[in-house]
Order: structure tokens, then C-alpha cells, then sequence
């Protein structure tokens, strides 16, 4: 494993992963409420950030400088898709704006939002003023709506399988601002650094069990944090009791 310091980026921490240990999990995402488990190893989610880059470079014309609000990080930052959306983000050069990111270019040039306002046509996502918007259903094997959705709002689900399965364009430049919100604004270097302290003494993260909270500190103990120390994150979202919680870290062989 390498010292989490010699990531020039996250994309090179998690490519860097997948050469190592590509077939191991990395994300298992339960929704107790609803009976979900999905289970993705760094090569699938890799598969996935590389659709959803290349979805964000050739369909929407985002590039490096570009800035995203996600509605779907604040309702459901534990979400696989959520966390497959700000890696995807991250690897063409595009900020991430979080609760209270000061706003001071305007609107953003991206809104991803999930399934709430579907049956009303996203007036919340469209009162940003993006000259984008992007809808994910959060359907659990990543499918679309159940309908199209209208003019102005690309269907996630439905679009993003078409695209190729590796990215190629040139990676983002190092130092650029990933991640914005009320407390922090962050380059890689400041992100690697807020999760290397979660890392044990000897640089890993093992299996842990996590319960989402905010979209900043979800991201770091779901994602960044087990790609950083070839570890792995057991995500139960929602509503859910002690005795649950404990019964899928057991049944996992995680930390809880």
C-alpha cells in the first residue's frame, strides 16, 4: 500500500487501488428500510465514475473550473450513486459545492438532484439556474425513471450506460478546488489530508460500518477514507435500530 501522501489525486489514489486490489469491495450499501444490498469493488466503481466523467465531458460540456450543486449529496450523501457523482466530478476538475458554498461566480454550471421532485419536473434543481440538471431515480441496480423525464433534465439512469467504459481525456490539475461549503474549501492535498486522519497508525482503514451523516464527513468515512487505506465501507442508510446496525456489521465483519 502506498503512503497516502504520494496521491497526486483521488483518481490516482482509486486507479491506483483497482492495479492493487481491484476485486475487493469497497462500498456496501444496505438500505434496511427497503431490503437493498449492493455491493461495488473499486473496479466497478471505477467503471461507473468513468461513464459519469465521460456523461459530464461529451453530453453536458463541463470541463475543468466548472462548479456542481448536488441536491442528492444533502438528501442522500451515503448514496452509492451520490458517491460515484463526486469521484466522477473530482476527475474532470469540477468543484463541489456543499451547504453554505459561497456562491460568488453565480449559478452553478451543473444541478444533480434525486428522485424527490420527479413527479413535479425538478422545480428546486431548475431554480438554481444551472445550464445543466441531472436527475438520478436511485433505483438500486442504477436504472432510470419510470417515465422520461422532461426537456432540460437528463435522466441518469438512462443516459449514463451508453457511455464508454474508460475515460481518457487529461486528468484535472492538481491543486484545483474539489469541495466547497460553509467551514472549508478544499484541493485534493486538503481532502487526502482530512481523511488520512481517520487511517490507523499503519495507513489502513479496514472495514467499518457507516451510518451517513453530513455530505462532507459521509464522503470521507464512505469513500476517500477506504480508498486511501485499501479498506472498505459498509453504508446503512436511513432510519435503522441499534440492534440492525450491529446484526449487518457482524453479518459484514465490519466495525461499527
Amino acid at each position: 500500500m502506498r503512503n497516502a501522501g504520494e496521491h497526486l489525486s483521488f483518481d490516482h489514489a482509486l486507479r491506483d487501488r483497482v492495479r492493487r486490489r481491484g476485486g475487493d469491495p469497497l462500498l456496501t450499501y444496505y438500505a434496511p428500510s427497503s431490503g437493498v444490498r449492493i455491493e461495488l469493488s473499486p473496479r466497478t466503481f471505477v467503471n461507473w465514475v468513468d461513464k459519469t466523467a465521460n456523461l459530464l465531458v461529451d453530453e453536458l460540456d463541463l470541463a475543468e473550473g466548472d462548479s456542481a450543486v448536488l441536491p442528492l449529496a444533502v438528501a442522500h450523501p451515503g448514496h452509492w450513486t451520490t458517491l460515484v457523482w463526486i469521484a466522477a466530478l473530482w476527475q474532470v476538475g469540477v468543484l463541489v459545492r456543499g451547504p453554505g458554498a459561497v456562491v460568488a461566480a453565480g449559478s452553478p454550471d451543473l444541478v444533480v438532484t434525486g428522485p424527490e421532485e420527479y413527479e413535479h419536473d425538478f422545480p428546486g434543481a431548475r431554480a438554481l439556474g444551472a445550464r445543466a440538471v441531472v436527475a438520478c431515480s436511485l433505483h438500486p441496480f442504477g436504472l432510470g425513471f419510470p417515465g422520461p423525464t422532461s426537456p432540460g433534465v437528463l435522466d441518469f439512469g438512462a443516459d449514463v450506460p451508453s457511455q464508454p467504459d474508460v475515460y481518457i481525456a487529461a486528468p484535472a490539475t492538481p491543486g484545483a478546488p474539489l469541495w466547497q461549503d460553509s467551514e472549508r474549501t478544499l484541493d485534493w492535498a486538503g481532502v487526502r489530508d482530512a481523511a488520512g486522519s481517520l487511517l490507523a497508525a499503519d495507513g489502513t482503514y479496514g472495514r467499518r460500518t457507516v451510518l451517513p451523516t453530513a455530505a462532507y464527513p459521509t464522503l470521507l468515512t464512505a469513500l476517500v477514507g477506504p480508498v486511501l487505506g485499501d479498506g472498505s465501507a459498509v453504508i446503512i442508510d436511513g432510519p435503522v435500530e441499534d440492534r440492525a446496525v450491529a446484526e449487518i456489521s457482524a453479518a459484514e465483519r465490519s466495525e461499527a
